[in-house]
């Protein structure tokens, strides 16, 4: 008996397949390579949070909309935003504006921007603004940037204006 179990063990191992000696093949597949679906042509709303110098140093917030075109790769858009100003805590004023954009897209996620319009402040003075910025797509309807506006009254007065914005885009 010990023979024929021995003899059938035999068999059943030589019968067996070489698992050890078989090639594991993994289906192969390319890599899908997709472009950016984020859309710049829209309107959007959203908020800023930065600092002027004119001489001294003040904190700002704010909020922004603005409505941008696409074409291509280029992006025209208009934008208006208004910030409150504080200088250690008090409130010194505000200032609105209207500007202009136009950018180019140099990644599908990637804005590059000048911007250029009118500065108000609380008190009635005007100033012009010139300035620009880059503005990345973080998901499909909200990018995060920062700007950097040089403004002037034409008479002397001047500053600078250095803002983080954070926009929520819509259909």
């Amino acid at each position: 008996m010990k023979k024929v179990l021995i003899g059938l063990m035999a068999l059943g191992i030589a019968s067996s397949p070489a698992l050890a000696a078989d090639p594991i093949v993994y289906p192969t597949t390319s890599p899908v390579v997709t472009s950016s679906t984020f859309d710049w042509d829209r309107f959007y709303l959203g908020l800023s949070v930065g600092s002027m110098n004119d001489g001294a140093q003040y904190f700002g917030f704010g909020g922004l909309a603005g409505l941008n075109m696409q074409s291509g790769d280029w992006v025209f858009g208009l934008e208006v935003q208004g910030s409150a100003y504080y200088d250690g805590g008090t409130y010194t004023g505000a200032l609105y504006d209207v500007f202009g954009r136009a950018g180019y897209l140099v990644a599908p996620e990637a804005l590059l921007y000048a911007s250029g319009g009118v500065v108000f402040n609380g008190t009635g003075d005007t100033f012009a603004g010139i300035g620009g910025g880059i503005e990345f797509a973080v998901h499909d309807d909200v990018t995060f940037g920062g700007e950097y506006t040089y403004i002037t009254d034409g008479g002397g007065a001047t500053g600078h204006v250095f803002d983080a914005k954070l926009r929520w885009y819509f259909n």
